[in-house]
């Protein structure tokens, strides 16, 4: 399973200013570096005004950087079931461009959501206006993706009858987290829908604060033996050769560091400075191991994951991050959290 970045996570960054800003070109070096993410995924909106150059770069930059562009959304919801001619040919029209689009990026897929009633004729009429969509993609070797939204895709089933009624290889769905929960059975929502899809959106809302976290001593100063070692525990001023400048023997009077030292353990394989001291930060990082996964505040991540896992999942997870705040950092806690609801989920 490929975690990817879902782009609209971090448009707090696209709207920096000054000497911080950072153009849509360069999405790609930012999120591989500040999240450690490989792969994105993108907003039509983003990309207004964009000249095919500008797409051009930024295909060249995420292949530059190993953070390629795997999926192209569209932004406004398709009046694909419009009984208006004009409006319904318009909305082709604009789906048509939004695949060349993410040809152009150098996706594989590309994803849109319909504006339509829930009656069977509408569904009708979609499908054969998707079918045209699908004429370009299939030559492009894109893939659509339909995002559910209200109306006639609101309800799984009726999403995977579309699918079916539309027919071929290029056509697949794009669940969502917090849809899937909304739908009110969200493991059963995303096992209708997840095989599929080749991208499901892990949407995630925020997460709630952290306890404190254990505090590390600073190593030691280099420079005179025993100097800056501040309270550091008498294991390790054993392991130095440094004692405190009063230790007593147990009938009161002052002892050797020698002694101090035999009391320590100092039968054992005496360690250089250096080795006690990266002993102790070891011990010291040893308890950030036991630091909990950040905790997810409004749905549990574990069934959906687990739900995903069960049909046997294997495409691209795009973490969207929600919440408020800096989106960088909370698309590193969803990273954090959907990883260990993996784990949950394997054991």
């Amino acid at each position: 399973m490929l975690f990817s970045l879902n782009i609209n996570s971090i448009r707090d960054v696209l709207k920096r200013r000054g000497s911080r800003a950072i153009a849509i070109q360069d999405i790609p070096q930012y999120a591989q570096e500040q999240t450690g993410l490989h792969a994105m995924t993108l907003a039509t909106d983003l990309l207004a005004g964009a000249s095919r150059d500008t797409l051009t770069r930024i295909r060249e930059n995420g292949d530059r950087v190993g953070c390629a562009c795997l999926l192209l959304s569209e932004t406004d919801p398709l009046s694909m079931g419009d009984p208006r001619k004009k409006i319904g040919e318009d909305s082709v029209i604009r789906m048509t461009k939004v695949v060349e689009a993410a040809s152009l990026l150098g996706c594989n897929s590309a994803s849109l959501s319909i504006n339509a009633k829930d009656t069977d004729e509408t569904l009708e009429l979609v499908a054969s206006r998707m079918r045209r969509v699908l004429e370009r993609a299939d030559r492009l070797e894109i893939m659509v993706l339909i995002r559910p939204t209200k109306g006639l895709t609101e309800d799984a089933e009726r999403v995977t009858e579309l699918v079916k009624t539309i027919g071929g290889f290029r056509i697949g769905t794009l669940p969502d987290f917090e849809a899937a929960v909304a739908s009110g059975d969200p493991v059963a929502y995303l096992k209708k829908l997840t095989p599929y899809a080749s991208v499901v959106n892990a949407s995630t809302q925020g997460f709630l604060e952290p306890e404190e976290l254990p505090e590390i001593e600073p190593p030691p100063k280099a420079g005179k033996k025993g100097a800056g070692l501040g309270k550091a525990p008498p294991s390790l001023l054993a392991a130095l050769g440094v004692t405190p400048e009063t230790s007593e023997k147990p009938d009161g009077t002052e002892g050797s560091s020698e002694a101090t030292a035999a009391d320590a353990g100092a039968d054992e394989k005496a360690m250089t400075p250096e080795e006690a001291i990266l002993a102790a930060l070891e011990a010291d990082l040893d308890d950030l191991d036991d630091i909990p996964p950040p905790q997810h505040d409004g749905y549990d991540l574990a069934p959906l994951v687990g739900a995903i896992r069960a049909v046997g999942f294997d495409g691209t997870l795009a973490i969207d991050y929600r919440g408020k705040g800096d989106g960088t950092v909370g698309v590193l806690q969803s990273r954090d959290a959907i990883e260990a609801a993996l784990d949950s989920v394997m054991d």
